[in-house]
């Protein structure tokens, strides 16, 4: 039996550093992040049709997308926010379902799955774990500022749309808490691996 965890937390909280310490052991992982973000890179004729038809084509520059255009867009206009997401988050559901299912027939022991929105969303239902990351906004909003280089306002914005930390301790299986340094967010990670899902 395959067992199927999730991986959830806030912006900024630290999912990518856990997922990276979890391919580092080569245990099969899917990054929502990153399959949205191939979306935008590699945008197919249906997606560009589709910025189109809903308003965002200023966003779209031959086969390029103005992501930060679209991300001004989708704050100001919930129709189009919500026009859009239904799309994406569409094809991000097969994308999920096609790795589930391909591991489940391979009989792979654990896969972990990388799902900023999991809650809001409302699927947290369809995983065995889920293993939640809290961080304060004091040090999400540091982060964000040095590697995205995203302004407080901006932080705020996408706070109001994620749900909060209480929400997530309470619906989790586990709760890692990362506002120390990296080497100790690192131990932490490690030692929930090896006790857990070796």
């Amino acid at each position: 039996m395959t067992i199927v965890v999730s991986i959830t937390g806030g912006i900024g909280s630290g999912k990518s550093t856990f997922s990276k310490e979890i391919l580092k052991r080569g245990i099969p992982l899917l990054d929502s992040d990153l399959v949205v973000a191939n979306i935008y890179r590699k945008p197919t004729i249906e997606f560009i049709k589709y910025l189109k038809k809903i308003g965002l084509k200023k966003a779209i520059n031959g086969t390029n997308i103005d992501k930060k255009y679209v991300s001004n867009i989708i704050f100001s206009n919930k129709a189009i926010k919500s026009k859009l997401e239904k799309f994406i988050f569409k094809i991000v559901r097969k994308g999920r379902e096609r790795f589930i299912e391909k591991h489940k027939k391979k009989n792979t022991k654990i896969i972990f799955l990388d799902i900023p929105l999991l809650f809001e969303n409302n699927l947290d239902k369809n995983f065995d774990i889920i293993i939640s990351i809290i961080s304060s906004k004091k040090e999400r909003l540091k982060r964000l500022k040095k590697s995205k280089k995203i302004t407080k306002i901006v932080f705020n914005k996408i706070l109001k749309v994620q749900t909060s930390d209480v929400v997530r301790k309470e619906k989790s299986d586990i709760v890692i808490i990362n506002n120390d340094s990296m080497k100790m967010y690192l131990k932490k990670i490690n030692k929930l691996l090896d006790k857990k899902f070796l």
